[in-house]
């Protein structure tokens, strides 16, 4: 799986398919029981108050709950580790951060078997936002400081592994079941007329 932007962090999948249906062009399936895209050693996303933003196009089967993106010092999706985006246990659209304890969003529920945009962004002085199909959902949560690892961190998709035990919020943590496309992660923060434009490509 590989990385389109210039640093070349590529993924590997496990237990994946891939579709010709995807929302642009192709996309993975993500079916079993354990599948997962997971990429590793990332320096910024591991870096306390840093700037992130990741965007990912979701056509679930499922949504009671279920792991859409998971971070963790550890490959195994234990250490510091964080569900960052997933469904709750009513099929909510669940985002969480961290600030010595989680700062979370609960958007709204999601359709199965639909194409659904979704947008996380964080910086120091906005906090945290939720994107649904290009707009943003709610109110930020206001001005925080992300405590992250302090070190590499590793980014699984579909699934948090052995990480069950972290830190939630809102998120029902388990696997994803159903097909992704045009995940990306930036070291900064969106803006909505960035979200918008990935929203609609």
């Amino acid at each position: 799986l590989l990385d389109s932007g210039t640093l070349g962090i590529n993924g590997t999948g496990i237990t994946i398919g891939y579709s010709t249906s995807g929302r642009v062009n192709n996309c993975l399936s993500l079916l079993s029981n354990l599948s997962y895209v997971q990429a590793t050693n990332l320096v910024l996303l591991g870096t306390v108050g840093q700037p992130y933003s990741f965007s990912i196009w979701i056509k679930p089967n499922t949504v009671v709950g279920g792991t859409i993106v998971h971070v963790s010092s550890k490959t195994t999706g234990l250490g510091w580790c964080l569900p960052m985006l997933g469904f709750t246990s009513s099929g909510n659209v669940g985002v969480q951060s961290w600030n010595s304890s989680s700062v979370s969003i609960a958007g709204p529920v999601t359709t199965t078997n639909v194409w659904t945009h979704l947008a996380v962004t964080y910086g120091p002085s906005d906090g945290l936002r939720l994107y649904v199909n290009g707009a943003q959902y709610g109110s930020a949560s206001g001005s925080y400081i992300y405590q992250a690892a302090g070190t590499t961190v590793s980014l699984l998709i579909g699934s948090s592994r052995s990480g069950l035990a972290c830190s939630s919020g809102v998120i029902t943590m388990g696997q994803y079941n159903g097909y992704i496309d045009e995940f990306e992660l930036y070291s900064r923060e969106l803006s909505p007329a960035n979200v918008y434009s990935l929203a609609n490509p």
